[in-house]
């Protein structure tokens, strides 16, 4: 059955992971039609010392403007 991995910054509450995991099992639920609980979903949180793109990594100051997220 569906197993949903989100990986994200971890900067977000318990309480938004909650609501995370509950709207991703409700709209898998709507869409596929999958049982609720037969749908996992895992959040994985990586730190933003172990992350990067465009080469830069996610702590250096200027990385918005450096990794063209702006």
């Amino acid at each position: 059955m569906p197993f949903i991995t989100v990986t994200t910054w971890p900067n977000q509450t318990d309480e938004q992971c909650q609501k995370l995991i509950e709207a991703l099992t409700a709209t898998t639920h709507e869409v596929t039609g999958a049982p609720l609980d037969k749908i996992t979903v895992v959040v994985h949180e990586i730190p933003q010392a172990r992350w990067g793109e465009a080469g830069v990594m996610a702590t250096n100051p200027d990385f918005p403007e450096l990794s063209r997220r702006r």
